[in-house]
């Protein structure tokens, strides 16, 4: 064990800091991360530090399947990997659990066992009467994982209520019985109690883990139960022991620093005046209940402007039921037809309400709001106050613990070819840069609870200054007209403002619930194995291509390089900050 937390994240090579600075989370993300791990171990000739890089190989890959423990090819491969190379330090618990994982998950083939019927059933959404079909087949083959894994990832899909509750209880029945299983078990009935905000419960269910998902596993999962139950105090001595075990998460450094630092608590008006900006397009009844989550919050004196983007359903009833409820705050603006968001949003911004405003803001119309969510916003921007803007976390309204976005990081995907051109037009992704998808990999356990620099932040709540969205188009002001009627205009803004110098900020302690479902939540076959975000639609399909084809490729590096930078200082500093409470405590 390091002798401090920043020796051992210094003793890790620089391309897996680089990764792990971006997520410590997200299943496929470790996993992958894991492997490269592992071939540089393979390569390494100096005896101790090819003894460190199995070591974390093995920890990354443990972690990972923690994160996803019924999915049995990921078992595989782990156990795959640990057969081929015998100096990979996997406890006689994971091997046992990874190998029962494996023997005991089966996947009908097309058209067998019932997965035609379920993939006819999923495809429709048909919630009901998946479940209780997934329901049956789990109790006919008790021992089978497949249908397990697919009934657990269908009681995510539902959240709380009845229907997730029997799902979630026909996933787990008798699992801790199989051979093997029973840390597996175990793992999934913390979480379970997790969700459910039973603290008590989860950790001792945590407590029975053991060794099986790497050293600093369930000390870490602790640890965040804990401050998700609001006890700091005993959570960072917890948190503090997970990282002494594995000082390559980065995530939970950020997490608890900022526990640490009081962050998590911080509250602030924004600068005023304040302007909150929505535009809608019939969704009447979203509309409706989004004003009344926004008009049941503390909005430090902010006005209010919703347009009325040429709707025909009854978006002018609820707008103008509002306009006198909110006692004059609301003024509602008409268009004869939809002009589409960036236009929307440019038209907001240019009205003479937002034009006297310090602080801007844009809300989705889909969206229910924590009564402190100005506030939280208002603290981050105070932290960070030459952010280019600052965005939060957004979780599916549903299912809550399914996130849809949070700090957004530049990538560019492993399997781009390097000596592509610098614009294939041949291809969809003429320009194959994206947002890291971690969070899209799993349930949220909150690994993203802090506050910081990032990239992109997602346009479904975020707050500017008025200098900022003042700047010009090259430094991120405005949004592009290009991008036309919908999608990827935010992340686009976002681009110019890093080409004129400033960051976008996160504030993950605002999380703010979206009625669309998108990410996790909108996968049809609600398989846990599959959490890649669905096929997005045509209007979004041309105008990422339009987007990717606005930012040479040379530019993108440096976005990426400049972020690697900054987000290496973050690490650096959370585990410095962590390591100086250590030695006064």
């Amino acid at each position: 064990m390091p002798a401090d937390l920043s020796q051992g994240w210094g003793q890790i090579p620089e391309g897996l800091r680089g990764r792990l600075s971006l997520a410590s989370t997200g299943w496929r993300h470790l996993a992958q991360t894991g492997a490269l791990a592992l071939q540089l171990a393979r390569a390494e000739v100096d005896g101790a530090q090819r003894a460190r890089l199995f070591a974390l190989a093995a920890d990354l890959l443990l972690w990972a399947f923690g994160e996803n423990p019924l999915y049995a090819p990921l078992a595989a491969e782990i156990t795959s990997a640990a057969n081929e190379t015998p100096e990979l330090p996997l406890p006689q618990a994971s091997r046992a659990a990874l190998a029962a994982v494996a023997s005991h998950w089966r996947a009908p083939g097309a058209g067998e066992g019932g997965m035609a019927y379920f993939e006819r059933l999923a495809s429709r959404r048909d919630t009901a009467r998946l479940a209780d079909f997934l329901a049956g087949q789990t109790a006919k083959d008790p021992a089978g994982l497949f249908w397990r894994d697919k009934a657990l990832a269908l009681a995510l899909f539902c959240g709380p209520g009845e229907v997730g509750a029997r799902l979630e209880a026909s996933a787990l029945a008798g699992l801790s019985a199989i051979d093997g299983l029973a840390p597996v078990a175990a793992n999934l009935d913390a979480q379970a109690a997790f969700f459910s905000g039973e603290t008590t419960s989860c950790r001792e269910a945590l407590g029975l883990l053991g060794p099986a998902f790497g050293p600093g596993f369930a000390s870490g999962r602790a640890g965040l139960a804990l401050l998700a139950a609001g006890d700091e105090a005993t959570a960072l001595p917890l948190l503090r022991h997970s990282l002494a075990r594995a000082p390559w998460q980065a995530s939970l450094a950020f997490v608890a620093a900022d526990a640490a630092s009081g962050t998590r608590r911080a509250l602030a008006p924004p600068p005023g005046p304040v302007v909150v900006m929505l535009y809608t397009w019939n969704k009447a009844a979203d509309l409706d209940a989004t004003l009344a989550s926004l008009f049941a919050s503390e909005l430090c004196g902010a006005q209010v402007l919703a347009l009325d983007n040429g709707s025909t359903d009854g978006t002018a009833q609820v707008l103008d039921a509002w306009t006198k409820k909110s006692g004059g705050r609301l003024c509602a603006l008409t268009l004869p037809v939809n002009i589409g968001a960036p236009a929307a949003r440019n038209w907001l911004a240019a009205t003479p309400q937002a034009l006297a405003a310090q602080s801007l803001v844009y809300l989705d119309d889909d969206v229910t709001l924590p009564p402190d969510w100005l506030l939280r916003l208002g603290a981050a921007q105070k932290a960070w106050p030459e952010a280019g803007v600052v965005g939060c976390k957004v979780a599916d309204h549903q299912s809550p613990h399914l996130l849809q976005n949070v700090a957004g990081h530049l990538v560019v995907p492993a399997d781009a070819p390097e000596d592509r051109p610098d614009m294939d037009f041949r291809s969809l992704t003429p320009n194959p840069f994206r947002l890291l998808d971690a969070h899209l990999q799993g349930p949220d356990w909150g690994l993203f609870d802090f506050v910081g620099p990032c990239a992109s932040v997602t346009g479904c709540c975020h707050l500017f200054t008025r200098a900022a969205l003042a700047a010009p188009s090259a430094q991120g002001g405005q949004f592009s007209l290009a991008l036309g009627p919908s999608q990827y205009d935010d992340f686009e803004r976002d681009l110019r403002m890093l080409a004129g110098g400033r960051n976008a900020v996160y504030q993950g302690h605002l999380r703010v619930r979206h009625r669309k479902r998108s990410g996790l939540a909108a996968q049809p076959s609600a398989g846990a194995s599959t959490t890649s975000a669905i096929a997005p639609g045509s209007s979004a399909n041309a105008n990422r291509y339009k987007m990717q084809t606005m930012h040479p490729r040379a530019e993108i590096a440096g976005f990426i390089a400049a972020q690697a930078l900054r987000l290496g200082e973050a690490v650096a500093g959370a585990l410095g900050a962590l390591d100086r409470a250590g030695e006064s405590s």
